[in-house]
Order: C-alpha cells, then structure tokens, then sequence
C-alpha cells in the first residue's frame, strides 16, 4: 500500500502561499518589487504498476548535481537546491512568482523496493525515480538443524 496523502505536507504548502501573500502585500505597500519565497515544495507524482513505484518530481531549472534523493526504511527522501536567476539591472519586475531555495519532500512508501535496481533520471525539468517492486518480499527461508543431546 502507498501513502496517498499526507497533512504535513498539505500544511507546508498552506504556510507557502500564506507566506507568498504576505511578501506581496508587504511588497505593494511599501512599492518594492516582490521577492519570491525562499523555501518551495516540488510538486510529486507517485505512481504504480505490478512490478514497480514510479515517482516524478517537478524540478526545472535545477541541475542533477544539485539534487539528492536517498531511500531508507521505506521513506524515499528528496533533496535539492533551485538557486536564483541574476536578474539584469536595467528590467524593474512587476512581478516574481517563480521559487528559489532548498527543498525536502520525504514520501512514505510502504511496498518493499528492490533499492540496489532503482534508478533516477531528469528530462525536461521532470525528476523521474523508478523503484523495482521485490517480487518476494519474504526473506529467503533457513531450516534451523535440531542437535540431539
């Protein structure tokens, strides 16, 4: 079974936009340009067949090198940096609602994954993690021998 939905995650997305309309309300007010949030959440898809999970993560503009995703009992960790774009001195923006910052997004997967098969790949902007299913998820079995004393 997979963990569709997650309230902490809900909630730090509720805290973001709350966030992203305080700094545009403090950014009308005082007629400064608008500065975009420094933390984000990527958007997660998660996937599944019979034979494996798939998750895409929604990452673009961030290079593979700034990324880390890390597996470890049963929650799939994804970490990364999307650093901010120079803006050029001489264009005064109306409005910056494009995100820059650190993210962590952890994601409960509760299937048993073949860890050493998985893999990841990025295209257009799109981080992709397969994660082969364990076709046995049983250890394999030990007879025990029996001493007679």
């Amino acid at each position: 079974m997979i963990k569709h939905y997650s309230p902490i995650i809900e909630l730090l997305k509720l805290q973001q936009d709350i966030s992203r309309l305080l700094g545009d309300l403090s950014g009308e007010i005082s007629g400064s340009t608008l500065q975009p949030t420094a933390s984000w959440l990527p958007n997660v898809d998660l996937g599944e067949s019979s034979k494996e999970l798939i998750v895409k993560v929604e990452v673009p503009g961030i290079a593979a090198d700034s990324l880390q995703i890390v597996f470890q009992e049963g929650y799939l960790h994804i970490s990364g940096e999307k650093k901010q774009a120079v803006h050029h001195a001489k264009v005064h923006y109306l409005c910056l609602e494009r995100s820059y910052g650190k993210f962590d997004r952890t994601i409960y997967l509760n299937a048993s994954v073949d860890v050493n098969a998985a893999f990841a790949r990025i295209q257009n902007g799109i981080l992709t993690i397969i994660l082969p299913k364990l076709s046995n998820r049983r250890r394999p079995e030990r007879v025990i021998p029996i001493e007679v004393t």
